[in-house]
């Protein structure tokens, strides 16, 4: 994936800030920056405002859905120190989120001055590709100073600028180049993609057999769940009554969907991985791996309700993601299909990703107590 190019501007070191990342700052500075662009359309950034977005953008993908940022990644650990002060929750809204670190870099607690720790390395790490040659052999604790003034010098030249120098009067701050800004304003969705992408890569070598690392990366959006409820509302009403695999309870009308491997894990809606029960049931297991004693259940009640459904008119629509997942040609498969390689299937799928989510923390084990 390739920049738009420039005669004026260059791009190539734009380009090279992300090459042989090894911490995500760099990603969620840039991102900051255009997100900061986006909203303001102003070419001065407060340095304390960018901290802000970096952290609350860090947020979801670290502390929501658990992935990995390497073991070098200060940002990822600030979020998780975030969480531990009991302010927000996994339900927490991004507002909220960029209101709590305002807070904590304003009161200047622990986690505040971390936060603003980052400040005294990041937006200048971030341009050291752009004066390679100025900055070799130059001592790390030279860096700082040394592209504060190459920063400067450039900021008067029309003819290949770094992107932006640096405002030290109170607050600390940033301000893009007129030339940069025009270039980021021209080109911010495909400088977004660009700069997601290499994102997604980072996560991917940090979380290799983690499901869905692209659906990971924001605060996740509200989920249309009607196809679900269509599908088991048919079983109750073709197949009769039914009864929760965890607590023995007959499903009733208003039931719960469940996932059995916990969305914040797998973050999709397949009907597979979904099963009905009472709310309160619902609620007590939340985002807990259940124990391996619910699987046959789990496995028999899907295979009631998938033959229960082969014999509707409904059944292309609602089997849908049971075709995918075991590779059938038609949805009459179904109806032939035994009960031994059904569950084997969904042994092969779900056992796999049981380990791997319980690898990255959640709970494990849980049964169902009243």
């Amino acid at each position: 994936m390739n920049l738009p190019l420039s005669s004026n501007l260059p791009i190539e070191c734009l380009a090279a800030s992300f090459s042989n990342v090894t911490n995500s700052y760099k990603f969620y500075w840039f991102l900051a920056i255009l997100e900061h662009l986006r909203e303001h359309q102003s070419r001065i950034m407060s340095v304390d405002d960018l901290l802000t977005r970096m952290v609350a953008g860090v947020w979801y993908p670290a502390h929501y859905f658990r992935l990995s940022f390497g073991k070098q990644d200060q940002l990822g650990t600030i979020a998780l120190e975030l969480a531990t002060q009991g302010r927000l929750t996994t339900e927490s809204r991004r507002a909220e989120i960029l209101q709590v670190v305002r807070d904590d870099l304003a009161q200047k607690t622990a986690v505040g001055r971390k936060i603003r720790h980052l400040g005294d390395y990041v937006p200048y790490r971030f341009l050291r590709p752009f004066f390679a040659l100025q900055l070799r052999g130059v001592k790390d604790w030279k860096i700082n100073p040394a592209v504060e003034t190459l920063a400067e010098q450039s900021f008067s030249t029309s003819n290949a600028p770094c992107l932006y120098r640096f405002i030290q009067q109170p607050p600390p701050a940033i301000e893009i180049h007129p030339a940069w800004f025009e270039y980021l304003h021209e080109h911010l969705a495909i400088l977004s993609g660009f700069c997601l992408w290499h994102l997604l890569n980072y996560l991917q070598r940090n979380n290799p057999n983690v499901p869905n690392i692209a659906g990971k990366l924001f605060e996740p959006q509200e989920r249309d769940l009607r196809l679900a409820r269509t599908f088991w509302n048919t079983v109750l009403v073709q197949g009769g009554p039914l009864n929760c695999i965890y607590s023995g309870q007959p499903i009733q009308e208003d039931f719960s969907l469940d996932h059995f491997l916990p969305w914040r894990f797998v973050t999709h809606d397949q009907l597979w991985n979904l099963i009905p029960t009472p709310r309160t049931v619902n609620l007590s297991k939340s985002d807990a791996l259940p124990d391996l004693a619910y699987f046959d259940p789990f496995a028999q009640l899907h295979y009631q309700a998938v033959q229960i459904i082969s014999r509707t008119p409904q059944a292309g629509r609602l089997l849908e993601d049971y075709v995918l997942l075991f590779k059938a040609s038609d949805v009459a498969d179904f109806q032939t299909m035994e009960l031994s390689p059904f569950r084997e299937t969904l042994r092969q799928t779900i056992a796999p990703q049981l380990q791997i989510a319980a690898n990255m923390g959640f709970m494990t084990g849980w049964k169902y107590t009243p």
